[in-house]
């Protein structure tokens, strides 16, 4: 057995386009017709060959000894099957072939197909170009009668036949052609030129191992390759003022046969058959770095995600499976678009042995051309909170979310932005290097600002049959957890419980009502639901006052701000104190009351020592979850110093709230805190606790001297947050004087 080779191919890399293609082709070739055991990978940025050809083998095979696939289309414009002065350059090129097989054996299956369309086309009566009408006829006829295999691989690699249609893979333009030229005709000219009159041989190894020649005539190569600008076959020959190597596009075109499309049918309620094709999929508008959001949703036909190995080599059948499969998975399905996509390659929904993708978006540049452009390398990594964002409840959500903004046109620009952001985030999280709990908070809270913004469009909402997001995994509770005060105090507040008629805190946000277990859209306008377009500490005051006089509307007795995960009450001091950025905690609550907050688990947080402002301490004790009373601790002789009081759960309470004590906060007035805090003073007195803040005990109902850097509006937005017992206890003991047996 001869030895194996190792051949690096410089003039192969992944990008462009072209060159991606060209590797392919090169190892095609070699494969079918050089080496059947070659294998190849891609290493440090080129393709490798193992082979038992040398270098200067392979020089000479492709000079010498290859032979070309038969690259036709007689459905297309300028494909030389017709008479016609626009079909003259592709018509000699044809005949050139013809005459040149004759004396070379290599171009003898090129003859016998030009022969047997010629053929074809004469017995069904097709001596003139074909009309619109009657092209998928002559696909059908191309597909069924032709014998030649390799030409039935270039047939699906140019145009996939559907039930009814043909579609067209946006790799060979519509089904060959791009615009007013075609690249059959340029390959069937290339191939006389380079194989018959044998006008560039020292372009091969230019080609191969990128190597300077002196004597490379350049052409242009439609969207292979931006750099060379210009249409295939847009002048005679090949004068179009682009700069690539014949060779180059002559290998390229051969690598196109690796991504043959096929109809597939896809089961489910969508039944109508739809072209696949390996690797290919919707696009959508991120990762654009230099256009315009505009031209990247409307000037993008397709995307293609081409595969990388570079780990272990792989032969020519693993390679043809590869591709033959050509999909990602996202969990049951297949990925349909450039999220689900990115996404998919985190959950290993590709192929073993995949290592990275190069990603292409032919974009449309210069009026109606597209061009294949790179948008970088997205390795496969595995990511398993990737899970989360597979869920059905979020992935339908934004499918129709998609389908509502597809109307460029139409869509008000503020949902489509919503819906960019999130693509954004659920693609920086599947491509970038940060952990994926960050990339998940970031999605978050890019859902929030959507459900914020679709909120105040209910309109548009029913006219697209927009439901609420909603029923989220209490996963992401976890997840999407960055250890930051803004989440835990997003949590506390987005999973407070209805009680009675006092609805959940979701319904205080936007119009929704509780329906057959879900949320609808209500509607009459919700007045409970107050939030509006104001600082965060305006809308969580709002939000107290409301859910305040609906619970005493309903003779409650107390303001239900009862939650699974209370807020830590360290945290809430540092919302009164402003060292929280009110953007991310406003993001996030909204992203998390899509929670599916029944099926969360209770959980406190750990009480930690902090020293709890006066006046935030004692109108906070007027608000108890349940039905607490506020008692000597029956262990304070056994308790650490400072610990004299407990919250016990009681039938009776003793503190109960007095609404007009946060009422003063809403006034606006200079001294409203002072105010408040008197009034909240002098309630719990009536009750037998005392403040602190006089010589005595029994004069603790005098005005107190309050001196408050915080601002009323915050101080009452601070409310609303749940504490746990413990926490409670904590402000007791921070503010009230000891049990009186203890008085010194």
């Amino acid at each position: 057995m001869e030895g194996v080779n190792i051949i690096d191919l410089p003039g192969g890399k992944p990008e462009p386009l072209m060159s991606y293609l060209k590797a392919l082709g090169i190892f095609r070739l070699v494969v079918e017709q050089a080496d059947t055991s070659a294998k190849m990978l891609w290493h440090g940025g080129i393709c490798r060959l193992q082979t038992t050809l040398n270098r200067d083998g392979l020089i000479d095979f492709f000079a010498n000894r290859y032979s070309p696939t038969p690259i036709v289309g007689p459905w297309g414009a300028r494909s030389g099957f017709y008479p016609g002065s626009s079909e003259k350059s592709a018509r000699e090129a044809l005949n050139q072939i013809v005459t040149g097989a004759e004396t070379s054996p290599r171009l003898g299956d090129f003859r016998n197909a030009i022969e047997e369309i010629r053929d074809l086309l004469r017995t069904n009566g097709m001596t003139e170009k074909v009309s619109d009408d009657n092209k998928l006829k002559l696909m059908q006829l191309c597909r069924n009668k032709l014998s030649s295999d390799t030409m039935v691989n270039w047939l699906d690699a140019v145009f996939v036949i559907t039930d009814d249609s043909r579609k067209f893979p946006p790799l060979l333009g519509t089904g060959g052609n791009e615009g007013s030229g075609s690249y059959v005709s340029m390959f069937a000219q290339l191939v006389g030129s380079l194989l018959v009159d044998r006008s560039d041989c020292a372009g091969v190894a230019n080609a191969l191992f990128d190597e300077f020649t002196s004597t490379l005539a350049g052409i242009s190569v439609g969207h292979f390759s931006p750099g060379a600008i210009g249409g295939p076959n847009s002048s005679q020959g090949f004068e179009g003022g682009g700069g690539a190597n014949p060779w180059d596009y002559l290998l390229a075109i051969e690598g196109t046969l690796m991504l043959a499309g096929a109809a597939s049918r896809r089961l489910g309620s969508d039944t109508v058959g739809r072209a696949s094709y390996p690797f290919c999929v919707e696009p959508v508008a991120v990762g654009y770095a230099s256009e315009s959001d505009q031209e990247a949703e409307n000037g993008t036909r397709a995307e293609l995600w081409l595969p990388l190995w570079w780990k272990q080599p792989v032969t020519f059948a693993e390679l043809q499976y590869l591709f033959a499969e050509g999909r990602v998975q996202l969990g049951r399905r297949q990925a349909r678009n450039t999220i689900e996509f990115a996404l998919a390659i985190n959950l290993l929904g590709v192929s073993r042995g995949v290592d990275a993708f190069v990603r292409y978006a032919f974009v449309m540049r210069n009026g109606l051309s597209y061009f294949a452009v790179p948008l970088g390398r997205v390795p496969v990594t595995l990511k398993p909170t990737a899970n989360l964002l597979q869920d059905s409840k979020l992935t339908q959500w934004l499918s129709q979310l998609h389908v509502a903004c597809r109307d460029t046109e139409k869509t008000p620009a503020r949902y489509r932005t919503a819906l960019r952001q999130i693509d954004q985030a659920i693609y920086e999280f599947s491509t970038g290097n940060e952990s994926g709990t960050r990339g998940l908070n970031h999605v978050l809270r890019a859902l929030g600002r959507a459900e914020r913004t679709l909120s105040i469009g209910l309109r548009f909402c029913e006219k697209k049959t927009l439901r609420p997001l909603q029923q989220l995994s209490k996963d992401w509770l976890e997840q999407a957890d960055d250890k930051s005060p803004e989440f835990r105090l997003a949590v506390a507040l987005s999973g407070i419980e209805a009680n009675g008629e006092v609805g959940p805190f979701r319904a205080y946000l936007e119009s929704v009502e509780m329906k057959t277990g879900s949320f609808q859209w209500q509607k009459d306008q919700n007045k409970a639901a107050v939030w509006s377009n104001r600082p965060l500490a305006a809308n969580l005051a709002a939000i107290f006052l409301r859910r305040q006089m609906e619970a005493f509307r309903a003779g409650q007795s107390v303001i239900p701000i009862r939650s699974p995960r209370p807020a830590a009450l360290n945290d809430v001091i540092a919302f009164l104190y402003g060292d929280i950025d009110d953007d991310k905690l406003a993001d996030l609550t909204w992203g998390l009351a899509a929670i599916d907050w029944p099926m969360v688990d209770s959980w406190s947080p750990r009480v930690e020592d902090v020293a709890v402002p006066f006046e935030f301490g004692i109108p906070r004790l007027l608000l108890l979850a349940k039905p607490w009373t506020i008692q000597p601790d029956p262990r304070r002789r056994k308790q650490p110093e400072g610990r004299r009081w407990t919250v016990a759960e009681s039938d009776t309470m003793n503190s109960a709230h007095d609404p007009g004590v946060f009422a003063i906060l809403d006034s606006g007035q200079p001294d409203s805190i002072v105010r408040c805090v008197d009034r909240a003073a002098h309630r719990l007195k009536t009750v037998g606790l005392f403040a602190l803040g006089s010589r005595n005990r029994r004069l603790a109902g005098r005005s107190l001297a309050v001196m408050s850097p915080f601002r009323p509006d915050r101080l009452l937005a601070a409310m609303m947050f749940p504490l746990s017992q413990r926490d409670l206890v904590a402000v007791a003991n921070a503010v009230l004087y000891p049990p009186e047996s203890e008085d010194s």
